[in-house]
Order: structure tokens, then C-alpha cells, then sequence
């Protein structure tokens, strides 16, 4: 579819129980408030081709998950110092799994953003194996594919390595390893990577401002032929442009979304959304090239000059992006054209930099998006934990959902008045939609008490929160809300990993 105007080296470890994360601040608040839902299951969601795990839980960017989540029956929380980012659960065997593959942080002195992957023991989360990417590579970005106990890793240098854990030697091996340094211009990287349903290997490059490095304000979207090695790659060169986001992949088609950069920056400015195929004859054939409004700067709190959303599937239907429009940001949904777009928020407080959280039950189509408008993850708080950065009081409300009916209206379906971190999460086992939240009384006053807040997808009326621990050690950073088996609700923040289960 289209834009929007509005909505629009190994090493083996032992597996022993990391420490738990102790709360930062000493403060007094209620542990549960509300009460444990009843309400019914939604059907589960649609799968995509390939069925990956990615950042956003599927190849369709989604945020949505079939394991039922916590209903609040008297939660319990536990939590690890272990450094994971994501987990990723394959939800086919994520019952029977002993272990979870993730991604950890793991910067060293001279590369202070790197990630490296691990296989966690799946009760505890104990690291179990550690493979790094090895001398002379770094993994600077998560926007990994997993299947079948294989990771997809892009370094920096341009190597695109497939790892696969050995469950019954607990270390990892390299499957496959494709070459694409050639591709690079001076100072870019490999931001995103998946395979589509012929195996071709898609991935996207982009110059890297967010980093400090200088580069070549220009992005790509290429792929590996199905069976190759790097040696021949077909790309989609663009100029002026930075793919900020990640990428959706479903059947031959992968989706990518620009903002713009170089000559295309300055007020109000325009980004490419496109979604493009492999051509036949040896090249990328582009189904569709959509513009968007990029409005004229990055909003306060925002990262991304473009859009702020990964781009996500609506069923086989529909895709959306949330735009970045100077007065009123909003999202849009299509197929080969825009279908229709809804204006978000209040206007000159209206700011996504969040994945959408989408889902289909077969007979509409929604997407729930957040006002990150003044989000306070950019703020630095030095030395103090407890510092302002974890204030969200300040942030302009609301997480939305529009929906799109069968021939193409986008409708206002409810909003919820909260201030949430970036990431959110639907689930469809418990017919529960989950946000990151924090006492907005308390957080004014420089007391920060973080909940799970639990809301029925269907009327948008909060069921319950509970509390999951208190002070900077449990701020969320940028890391995403998720489910896992067992009724879990997983969050990635400061200390390490929390979790949530019923008693």
C-alpha cells in the first residue's frame, strides 16, 4: 500500500540463575489495581510466508502473539540480570523448547552499540551458549529472522551470517554466510535481512546519521538470489533517503519504508514507502513507490525523519505506516495505492516511533498505534539511574486503534488515555492488549513505579495493571513488550529482563 497522510566465535557457558534485578527506588504504590479478566480468546493471527520470528514477533511486523498472556490472576513477577533485548520464541515449539534464542548486549570499549546472540534456558533464562560475531565484525542491529533454531545476523561490515544452535553440544555453528560488503557505500550498514518465500535473501543498507557516522545520505533495498552466496546481488539503489525502520516480508513481497535525507530533507518533506519483488529477469521490480508526508524536522522525542513505525501487515489484505506530519501524524493503509488514512492524537502532539501493533480476525482489520510525542528516551541521565529520562509525565497520551474494513474505510475504533513505552503487544490466547506503563503521579514527583497494564482488545476499557518493579532499573529503554509461553509477559529494561505470570 501506501503512506499516509495521518495514521499512517562462540562461547560455552554454564547455565546458572543470573541475579535477580533489585528495584532502584524504595517507593510506596499498589501492586494491583483492577481485576483478572474473563473475557474471551480472539482467533489467532494470520501467518505469513515465510512464518519467521523477527524484532516485532513475526515477518509482518505484528506485535502480535498467539500465546495467552497473563490475565492477572494474583501475577507474580520474576526477573534476570542477564542483558536480553528480544527473545525469540517460536511459538510451534516454544512449549516443548528448553531454551529461547535472544539477543544481548554486548558492547565493549570501542564499540559501544553491539548485540550478540544467545540461547537461554527457557525458565530461568540463564545463558546457556553465546555466539559473537568475531574479530573484525560487529552486530549493530536486532532486526533479525529466526526459524527453525536459525538467526539471521547482519554485521556492520556486511556479512550476513545464518547461526544455528546445537541443542545437544549448547554451543552454535555457522550455517551459512553471505558476502555483501560490496554493496555498501562508504559509512553504511545493513539495517534489516529476511527471506522471502522463493529463499531469495532481502535486505535493506542505509547510511547511519543516528550513529554519528558520516556517510552518503543514500539506502538500499536488495536481495541475494535464492541459492547464492553474495557474489551476485541485485539492489534497488535510493539517493536522499534512510531506511530507518524495519522491513516486512510476505511471499515474494518485501516492504520497506524511507525518510528522507540529503536534497529530499527541509520543511515539509516527503518520504518513499515501497514495497518491491524479485524480477524474473535479474533485478528488483518496485509494485509500488508511495510518498508520505515526512513533515519538516524529527518530533521532540522522536529518532526517525520519516516515518517512526516498521512497516506492518494487516492480514494478506493491508499494510500500514504511521507518517510524520508536522501538525497531526497519522496512518495509512493499502495495497497497491493509499486505501484510506486517520489522523492521530491532538494536533502538534501527535508523534509515533513505535512499531504498530496489527491484527486481523478475519473480518477486520486493525492497527494499534502510540503517541511517543516528547518521549523522554532521548534524554541522557548521566551517572543517576533514577535520573528525568524515566519521567513520562511529560509525554503527550494516547495508544489508538483504527480500523479498516473489508472494502477499505478506516475507522476510529477506541483510545486509550495512557502514556506508554514504544512497544506494544496483542494477545490473542487471552484477548488481552498489553502496554508498559508508569505511575503518572509518582513519575512527576521523580518516583518512578512501572506496571503492566492489561486492556480488552475489543472495547478498549482497562482490565487491570501490576506492578513490576520500581526506580531507572526497570525503565524499558527501547526494548519491546512481549509474550511467551506459559502465560508470560516479558520487558526488556535496564537491569536486564522482567517477567510477569499468573500465580
Amino acid at each position: 500500500m501506501a503512506p499516509i497522510h495521518s495514521f499512517l566465535s562462540w562461547a560455552l557457558l554454564t547455565a546458572t540463575r543470573a541475579s535477580s534485578i533489585p528495584s532502584s527506588q524504595n517507593t510506596t504504590a499498589p501492586s494491583f489495581i483492577g481485576a483478572p479478566h474473563a473475557g474471551p480468546s480472539l482467533p489467532p493471527k494470520p501467518v505469513f510466508a515465510p512464518s519467521t520470528h523477527s524484532a516485532h514477533i513475526d515477518g509482518g511486523n505484528t506485535r502480535t502473539s498467539d500465546f495467552a498472556g497473563s490475565l492477572g490472576l494474583s501475577p507474580r513477577v520474576s526477573s534476570t540480570t542477564t542483558p536480553a533485548t528480544m527473545l525469540f520464541w517460536e511459538e510451534a515449539d516454544a512449549a516443548n523448547s528448553s531454551y529461547v534464542l535472544a539477543s544481548l548486549l554486548c558492547p565493549t570499549a570501542t564499540t559501544p552499540i553491539a548485540f550478540c546472540l544467545a540461547a537461554l534456558a527457557a525458565d530461568t533464562l540463564a545463558p546457556l551458549a553465546r555466539w559473537t560475531s568475531g574479530p573484525n565484525r560487529t552486530a549493530i542491529s536486532n532486526y533479525w529472522h529466526v526459524s527453525a533454531g536459525r538467526a539471521l545476523i547482519p554485521t556492520a561490515q556486511g556479512v550476513i551470517a545464518e547461526v544455528e544452535f546445537i541443542p545437544s553440544a549448547q554451543t552454535f555453528r555457522i550455517a551459512r554466510e553471505w558476502d555483501v560488503s560490496a554493496t555498501l557505500a562508504p559509512g553504511s550498514l545493513i539495517v534489516t535481512v529476511g527471506f522471502d518465500g522463493a529463499d531469495n535473501l532481502w535486505f535493506t543498507t542505509t547510511s547511519t546519521p543516528l550513529l554519528g557516522v558520516p556517510g552518503t545520505n543514500s539506502s538500499s533495498i536488495a536481495y541475494v538470489p535464492a541459492g547464492g552466496d553474495g557474489g551476485v546481488v541485485h539492489a534497488l539503489e535510493l539517493a536522499d533517503a534512510l531506511v530507518e525502520n524495519g522491513m516486512a516480508v510476505n511471499g515474494r513481497t518485501a516492504y520497506v519504508v524511507t525518510g528522507p535525507a540529503g536534497a529530499r530533507d527541509g520543511a515539509n518533506a516527503t518520504g518513499s514507502f515501497y514495497a518491491v519483488q524479485a524480477d524474473g529477469a535479474g533485478g528488483v521490480a518496485v509494485v509500488y513507490n508511495e510518498t508520505y508526508s515526512a513533515g519538516s524536522a524529527v518530533k521532540p522525542g522522536g529518532l526517525s525523519r520519516g516515518s517512526g513505525s516498521s512497516v506492518g501487515l494487516l492480514g494478506e489484505k493491508y499494510v500500514a505506516i504511521t507518517d510524520n506530519a508536522d501538525e497531526r501524524g497519522g496512518v495509512g493503509e493499502g495495497e497497491s495505492a493509499l486505501v484510506c488514512a486517520y489522523p492521530l492524537f491532538a494536533p502538534n502532539a501527535s508523534a509515533n516511533e513505535a512499531s504498530l501493533t496489527t491484527y486481523y480476525d478475519g473480518e477486520t482489520y486493525s492497527a494499534m498505534i502510540s503517541n511517543c510525542y516528547n518521549s523522554p528516551f532521548s534524554l541522557e541521565g548521566g551517572s543517576d539511574v533514577n535520573g528525568p529520562q524515566n519521567d513520562f509525565s511529560g509525554m503527550a497520551p494516547g495508544v489508538a486503534r483504527i480500523d479498516v474494513s473489508e472494502d477499505g474505510v478506516c475507522s476510529f475504533a477506541w483510545e486509550l488515555l495512557v502514556r506508554a513505552t514504544q512497544m506494544t503487544t496483542l494477545s490473542t490466547g487471552s484477548g488481552l492488549f498489553y502496554v508498559y506503563t508508569q505511575d503518572e503521579e509518582l513519575a512527576s514527583q521523580g518516583q518512578y513505579v512501572w506496571y503492566v497494564a492489561a486492556y480488552d482488545f475489543t472495547t478498549g476499557e482497562e482490565g487491570w495493571r501490576a506492578r513490576m518493579g520500581a526506580g531507572g532499573s526497570y525503565h524499558p529503554g527501547v526494548s519491546h513488550i512481549h509474550l511467551g509461553p506459559s502465560g508470560r509477559i516479558y520487558e526488556g529494561v535496564n537491569g536486564g529482563m522482567a517477567w510477569m505470570e499468573d500465580s
